[in-house]
């Protein structure tokens, strides 16, 4: 009867923390002006891409600032993808409600539905199966390996054109682009009988629905579970799962949000198998991606809010022994061969033997945030700036949950920009910094009562408006 009694004080208290900000105007000024400013990057992102399309500049971008085509359809996915947006609306409204596992395993399941159903809308054949089964794909190269130790000894020698190793060609596109993990990844899916596109384009839809529950348990470790409640519909009807879906990059970002909340568990709850678990998946995610590595600004972020809800001697050994299983993970590839420096060197190479050395700079330092808004719904500039001014009413002093989020959010937010920064991402941001989005979708969880219900129902609109008017190619 104390259990229950307590359950109850809990959700009552949870309510209470969701009520409304303010009750009028729905849409504070803030908000509009950054929505605004958010479709006026859109615009002028597409206007001068177009402009440079016609110029004969060659971004290989057909509908700028994506990799995408015009192509208005329909398909039998459409009413469930509908019908995702509507009981994701009233999973909304039962967040504070609900026991936390149910509330969990609730936006996992919409989160599944959501992807499979946007995938659908291209058909099972063209927007499942045929998707990693395209000549820039991992699976083109599979065949190449026999031996997974010699793969991984002499996967940097086919990175770049130029002399390699036994005269064989260099590896694809997406096989050159990432370290060697990603593609034995699908070659040990292969190799028990799971091969071929459908069953590919399954793992990358089970392992980025994984998401769903990840970044809710993060956010509730730190010490914010009225506002992990609120973000789980936001995050199981996440924008970016149009490039998820059957996307080797939403497989990254399900394993590196994984490692995440792991890890925030395990020192918070000073878990030592489960911070040991979180290293080890936030190791693999850096050598399934290169890009990753700047997901270290976020777990450098996870450290901080951690150590202040439970104090630096508490946390200190839990993120030692994840530490130490990330090492594990780059002390093993190099054991067998495989150095990430030199192949990062390599891919910077090749990188710029291709059209990224055409591509402009000055274009993409902000078609790139462009194209990110696109995939993560212009709705992504209110959590930013609803993350700033969470930052400056709390003041440094009073780390109450809305200062939590928004430090969590704004690394995912900074990571972002340092890739951009970097010159190595000119194009396909809208799929490459998904596991950014992801965690800069927290500042959503800021919304409350009508607002956080008008910015759900949008968010899954302009999912529905980007997948129906546009062939993605995922």
């Amino acid at each position: 009867m104390t259990t229950e009694a307590t359950a109850t004080e809990t959700r009552q208290a949870l309510q209470r923390s969701d009520l409304p900000d303010s009750p009028a105007p729905i849409w504070p000024r803030a908000d509009m002006v950054a929505l605004a400013v958010a479709l006026a990057l859109i615009t002028v992102a597409a206007v001068v891409g177009h402009e440079i399309n016609r110029r004969g500049i060659p971004m290989v971008l057909p509908r700028p600032p994506l990799l995408a085509f015009w192509h208005p359809h329909v398909g039998w996915g459409t009413p469930l993808a509908v019908l995702c947006v509507l009981f994701g609306l009233r999973l909304q409204q039962a967040a504070m409600l609900l026991p936390w596992r149910r509330l969990l395993l609730t936006g996992w399941f919409l989160s599944l539905a959501w992807m499979c159903s946007l995938t659908l809308v291209d058909g099972l054949r063209q927007g499942w199966i045929e998707v990693l089964l395209d000549p820039n794909e991992y699976l083109h190269d599979l065949h190449r390996i026999s031996d997974p130790i010699a793969f991984l000894s002499s996967f940097t020698d086919y990175i770049a054109f130029g002399p390699g190793v036994g005269g064989e060609e260099v590896w694809t596109t997406h096989v050159a682009g990432h370290p060697p993990l990603t593609t034995l990844i699908f070659w040990l899916l292969a190799r028990i009988g799971l091969d071929g596109g459908f069953w590919a384009g399954a793992i990358c839809i089970l392992l980025a629905s994984a998401v769903s529950v990840a970044l809710p348990v993060a956010l509730r470790e730190l010490g914010a579970e009225a506002a992990a409640r609120r973000i789980v519909p936001f995050i199981a009807l996440f924008p970016g799962a149009v490039w998820m879906a059957v996307s080797a990059d939403g497989l990254f970002a399900g394993v590196t949000v994984s490692g995440l909340a792991l890890v925030c568990r395990g020192a918070v709850r000073r878990r030592i198998l489960v911070s040991l678990l979180g290293g080890l998946l936030l190791g693999v995610a850096v050598f399934l991606s290169y890009g990753l590595v700047l997901f270290g600004l976020v777990v450098v972020t996870a450290v901080i809010l951690s150590a202040r809800r439970s104090g630096w001697r508490s946390v200190a050994l839990p993120w030692l022994i994840a530490t130490a299983g990330f090492v594990a993970i780059a002390a093993a590839h190099l054991a067998f061969g495989f150095n990430w420096v030199s192949g990062l060197l390599a891919l910077r190479m090749r990188y710029y033997q291709g059209i990224a050395s055409d591509r402009p700079f000055s274009y993409f330092v902000f078609g790139n945030l462009a194209a990110w808004l696109i995939s993560c719904s212009p709705l992504l500039a209110i959590g930013i700036v609803r993350s700033i001014a969470a930052l400056r009413r709390a003041g440094h002093r009073q780390w109450t949950q809305d200062w939590i989020v928004a430090l969590l959010a704004l690394s995912g937010v900074l990571a972002a920009v340092v890739a951009n920064l970097s010159a190595l991402s000119k194009a396909e941001t809208e799929r490459i910094w998904l596991s950014f989005g992801v965690i800069a979708y927290a500042g959503l969880a800021l919304l409350r009562g009508r607002r956080a219900s008008l910015a759900l129902a949008g968010s899954g609109a302009w999912a529905l408006l980007v997948n129906h008017l546009l062939n993605t190619g995922w």
